[in-house]
């Protein structure tokens, strides 16, 4: 069976089954789902955003309260953490660190895993399901597993054929290279349902026109998976930038290529915490959520555009 039959014949299953669903709701089923629905988003949103509000109102509020008692309102407002985050820190620093490395594992582990993605998704050959399979088991692999043959592989204390490679310890490699291998195995799965989403009559009209397979992946495929690439470089994008293992493993902080946020943030709770002041803590927490939180704001703006252009050519 051909997939565009196949998803016909999905797609009218789906259609029997909505129908089917609001018989059973009755007269008062649109009303009950919308309100469900509102009640869900509801709950969703105070769960995202607590933590966030309960950070800030830690934030504002003086270190001795914060021991004491400290409501859902704050009662008393202090600039107490701010001064204290901003003048122990150069956050221009920590953060241009942190976006460093988180786009550049988001760069390597895109480049390679949409080709893969492509190659899974679009092609069939022999043994396809069983290396894809394989493939996303390398994602469940613990980052502790691994790190010590790292640490002596990136400290050169590892040879091969008499020839040591490279010392990557204290390097941003240090820490790209075992992130984005932990993060590959998913971005290759999550694009590979990208690029399969991709009805084939649109790649065939392509080559019926003249286009070679590289032409129609440029022009056609690209293009429509341009909001599951997205999604996935912003999801690469945060977990890098809150990885904090390898920050830890590989390097030796502001000896080695600088504080990033989490390195900082870990060396503000294990010394200071004891001295009472997290509300500098939380300053600092603060801080941290900007660069992502833009970052999101942003693509989330640029995917509406793009998913309805998906749409469009794909319904």
């Amino acid at each position: 069976m051909s997939r565009s039959r196949r998803d016909t014949d999905e797609s009218d299953a789906d259609r029997r089954r909505g129908e089917r669903l609001a018989r059973l709701a009755g007269p008062h089923g649109e009303r009950f789902e919308r309100l469900c629905f509102r009640l869900a988003l509801a709950v969703s949103l105070v769960v995202a955003l607590f933590p966030i509000y309960w950070t800030a109102v830690v934030a504002v509020t003086p270190h001795p309260q914060v021991w004491q008692n400290v409501g859902v309102v704050p009662t008393t407002v202090s600039a107490e953490g701010v001064a204290l985050a901003f003048g122990t820190t150069n956050w221009v620093s920590v953060l241009g660190n942190s976006l460093f490395i988180s786009l550049l594992t988001t760069a390597f582990v895109l480049l390679v895993a949409t080709p893969a993605g492509y190659v899974f998704g679009r092609l069939e050959f022999p043994g396809r399901r069983p290396l894809l399979v394989a493939v996303l088991l390398v994602a469940v692999v613990p980052p502790q597993g691994i790190a010590l043959p790292l640490y002596r592989l990136f400290r050169g204390y590892v040879s091969v054929a008499g020839v040591s490679p490279p010392e990557l310890f204290n390097t941003p490699a240090g820490i790209v290279l075992p992130s984005s291998a932990l993060i590959v195995p998913l971005a290759i799965g999550l694009l590979t349902v990208f690029f399969a989403g991709v009805p084939d009559d649109l790649e065939d009209a392509a080559r019926i026109a003249g286009a070679t397979r590289g032409q129609a992946l440029r022009l056609v495929i690209f293009p429509l998976a341009r909001p599951g690439i997205v999604s996935v470089a912003t999801l690469v994008f945060i977990e890098a930038y809150t990885e904090y293992f390898f920050t830890a493993f590989m390097t030796t902080g502001a000896r080695g290529i600088g504080y990033t946020v989490q390195s900082r943030l870990q060396e503000f709770v294990t010394p200071l915490w004891q001295l009472g002041y997290p509300n500098m803590v939380a300053v600092a927490s603060l801080i941290g959520l900007v660069p992502p939180a833009l970052v999101i704001l942003y693509m989330s703006g640029q995917l509406d555009s793009w998913l309805s252009a998906w749409g469009s050519a794909t319904g």
